[in-house]
């Protein structure tokens, strides 16, 4: 049988903080690309904020950071962990 494919999702991104800018998730992503995993697809993530601010109508926030999410395809061999069996394949 081929091996199968299976997806997570790393996500990656940058937190701006006093102490300067906070890369995360690109190393997650890089180990897994060295160990023959693939990118298939990169996906909306998210904009960090933080409430710097607030009075009695608004709040203000500060953009201090975003994320994207990346979409991993991990291969994985028949008859591992995690496979599916059918009912009488476990006979």
């Amino acid at each position: 049988m081929e091996p199968l494919a299976y997806l997570k999702e790393i996500e990656v991104g940058m937190r701006i903080t006093g102490d300067g800018a906070i890369f995360f998730g690109l190393e997650e992503v890089n180990r897994a690309m060295q160990g023959g995993e693939s990118v298939v697809e990169l996906r909306e993530g998210a904009v960090i904020t933080t409430r710097v601010g607030e009075d009695a109508d608004n709040v203000q926030l500060a953009l201090t950071g975003y994320s994207i999410k990346v979409v991993v395809a991990e291969r994985r061999e028949s008859g591992k962990f995690g496979e599916r069996k059918r009912w009488w394949q476990l006979w």
